[in-house]
């Protein structure tokens, strides 16, 4: 790991991804730069837009910190509603997923530890809209399941962009 300097990533700076119906995402620190510990990357997400299928990786445990608007998730077999200053816990071999089922714009943080899973964003943002997302997901660790995502979408109304 190259050495790390104390540094400022600034509004707007960041490599930003994704679909702007649906959830873009804003890399802001990569876990290959911190020695695969940590990575940060900001979840931006368009009214009634689903983030991601219900997943699960195997690695590591996810933070969500929501800036503005509200998200809503499923955590296993519970669903909630999160609203900004509130952290959701998304821990390892967790099935989850979150969206934004409001007539506005949502933003949160993704805390991600150890680094890593960001590189599956990257993949996702952009792949072909007509991929079949497992093989793409699976290197990471990770498995989707399209089956359990439909009946959010529908009773939602939600995009994925």
């Amino acid at each position: 790991m190259a050495e790390r300097h104390a540094q400022v990533v600034r509004a707007g700076e960041g490599e930003v991804l994704g679909a702007d119906a649906g959830c873009r995402d804003r890399f802001l620190l990569d876990g290959q730069d911190w020695g695969g510990r940590f990575a940060v990357v900001e979840h931006l997400l368009a009214p009634r837009s689903i983030a991601a299928p219900m997943h699960r990786h195997t690695m590591e445990d996810e933070f969500s910190f929501v800036l503005e608007g509200r998200i809503w998730a499923q955590l296993g077999e519970d669903e909630v509603v999160a609203e900004p200053g509130d952290l959701v816990l998304k821990p390892r071999g967790q099935w989850h997923t979150f969206w934004n089922a409001a007539d506005r714009p949502a933003r949160l943080l993704e805390l991600i530890s150890p680094g890593g899973l960001e590189e599956m964003f990257r993949a996702v943002d952009t792949a072909p809209e007509d991929v079949d997302l497992g093989p793409v997901v699976a290197p990471y660790g990770c498995d989707a399941d399209l089956a359990a995502t439909w009946p959010i979408v529908e009773r939602y109304g939600l995009t994925f962009g």
